[in-house]
């Protein structure tokens, strides 16, 4: 049994340390305590079915979904992060039984 969770404790490393406050998650959090992320609002532009009246809607639109895009892509990086940190608190959990069970 103690060799099963030997080889489960050889699960990847992260150099992420557990517990640091995540400054790429902070924008994607309601309070900053919360562990749930709010993924980016899509721009209303995007999902009206009307037309652009002129350029400047278009123009306006345009850097809304630029934003938009921005934003994804710092939420994908927190997830990133996220994943890091889950992993890296999954193997802490698994030492800490591996030690006791050594015990």
């Amino acid at each position: 049994m103690v060799k099963l969770i030997g080889a489960v404790a050889l699960a990847c490393c992260v150099t992420s340390a557990v517990g640091a406050f995540d400054f790429q998650c902070a924008d994607f959090r309601p309070m900053l305590q919360d562990r749930q992320l709010e993924r980016p609002q899509k721009p209303n532009c995007s999902t009206t079915y009307y037309a652009f009246n002129d350029s400047y809607e278009f123009d306006k639109c345009r850097r809304e979904i630029e934003a938009f895009k921005s934003e994804v892509q710092k939420y994908l990086a927190c997830l990133e992060s996220e994943s890091k940190e889950t992993v890296a608190e999954y193997n802490d959990v698994v030492s800490s039984f591996n030690r006791k069970a050594q015990q």
